[in-house]
């Protein structure tokens, strides 16, 4: 048994370059922070040499669990030609961020998956080909296009070049004393955002201004006002997150849409900046987002 735990991933403004035939040169441009919810992805062999997937306990289909199956399938393709497979993996997430909401579960399940498929299989795969593993995972399944490019990059970040880590570039932006805060209201398809053309063309007028500017002054309170443009520029912004921009527009508190999702991620100084709404998690900022357990 192999456990893995995986930091989440939150993105403020994108871009969205999928032309590539090459899915490692595939992903998006755009800024966000890595935090200290994540996800645990636990690997065993199944007593019944069938592969197995859960979600929190829950055992969910291969459809439901596409990327995961595709990050297994990468290493069962790997692992074959060397020895004959004649056993099931069963491969439990447990999850600390709502599913489908923008904390990029797919990308840490990814992740978690490819680490410890490799020690529990022992293919013996350096960092680089982990990454590139988890990457090509969720480019092909839709999950999401630059978080496994963020969680390698850590704590807050801009995307400077789309692609998987060592392919695209991506660069820290300038702390300060801001501290961090979420609230969601439901959950948003990914996919059904970033492989819809007139989305794309919407996301992509908008968000490569954004992204000119987070690299001309990457700091974190720039960085949250463009977040909120952006949301609604692009009119991915709702009902719910549009209430708290108007409510708290003339406050101290910073407001920025969760990309994909529906919900909202804040920062604040002082405790008492925070709405009373007993949903509000208070988040941590996370640099070193794949570990062993």
């Amino acid at each position: 048994m192999i456990t893995y735990w995986v930091a989440s991933h939150i993105t403020g403004f994108f871009t969205i370059h999928d032309e590539h035939t090459d899915p490692l040169y595939r992903g998006s441009r755009g800024a966000g922070f890595s935090i200290s919810r994540g996800t645990s992805t636990r690997i065993e062999y199944s007593d019944d040499k069938k592969n197995h997937f859960f979600f929190n306990d829950e055992e969910v289909t291969a459809d439901v669990a596409n990327v995961s199956n595709h990050v297994l399938t990468q290493f069962l393709n790997i692992y074959e030609p060397q020895t004959k497979i004649d056993f099931g993996i069963s491969i439990f997430h447990d999850f600390e961020v709502p599913l489908s909401c923008g904390f990029g579960a797919s990308a840490s399940g990814a992740l978690g998956c490819s680490f410890a498929l490799n020690d529990l299989l022992e293919t013996k795969l350096d960092e680089k080909s982990l990454y590139w593993i988890a990457h090509i995972a969720e480019i092909d399944e839709g999950g999401g296009l630059g978080d496994i490019l963020s969680l390698y990059q850590g704590g807050w970040e801009y995307r400077i070049k789309e692609g998987a880590p060592f392919v695209g570039q991506a660069e820290n932006i300038v702390q300060n004393g801001y501290k961090i805060a979420t609230l969601t209201f439901s959950d948003i398809s990914t996919k059904s955002i970033i492989r819809n053309i007139e989305w794309k063309e919407k996301i992509n007028s908008v968000g490569n201004h954004f992204v000119d500017c987070i690299i001309n002054e990457p700091s974190i309170s720039n960085f949250v006002k463009m977040s909120k443009e952006f949301s609604l520029g692009t009119l991915l912004v709702t009902p719910e997150i549009i209430e708290f921009f108007e409510k708290f527009q003339n406050t101290d508190l910073l407001i920025g849409q969760i990309m994909l999702g529906n919900g909202i991620f804040m920062l604040y100084q002082q405790q008492s900046d925070l709405p009373r709404n007993d949903s509000i998690v208070e988040e941590e900022v996370c640099f070193k987002t794949v570990k062993k357990i």
